[in-house]
């Protein structure tokens, strides 16, 4: 049963995420609805998934950043903006992190391979 319960409990943090990710609080929004049920919420989910609910939040963020910058032309200020970051230089490091380049980068090498 307790199997369960944690994918019970890992399907409503991606759903979460899913709706929150865009605010710059994801993290704390899904901490108020899940913790008082789910204690342990952050431990189990990161043995479920592999990671920190945190790290899950960058990840789609950056994911979604990737939608972006590939089928916009958006500026890279308003897409850090559009997916909760709190700004380009934390959306630059972070993606560069995930990448290996800039957002920049990544979406100059995109418009090479087209």
């Amino acid at each position: 049963m307790n199997g369960l319960r944690n994918a019970e409990l890992v399907d409503k943090v991606v759903i979460l995420v899913e709706k929150y990710s865009v605010h710059g609080q994801c993290l704390a929004l899904v901490e108020e609805i899940i913790a008082d049920e789910y204690p342990n919420y952050n431990m189990i989910f990161q043995q479920q998934v592999g990671m920190p609910v945190n790290e899950y939040i960058t990840k789609v963020r950056l994911h979604k950043a990737e939608g972006l910058l590939e089928d916009t032309e958006m500026d890279f200020k308003e897409i850090s903006k559009m997916i909760g970051m709190n700004g380009y230089f934390e959306f630059t490091q972070l993606f560069k992190r995930f990448h290996g380049v800039t957002p920049v980068d990544y979406r100059n090498q995109l418009h090479k391979q087209g």
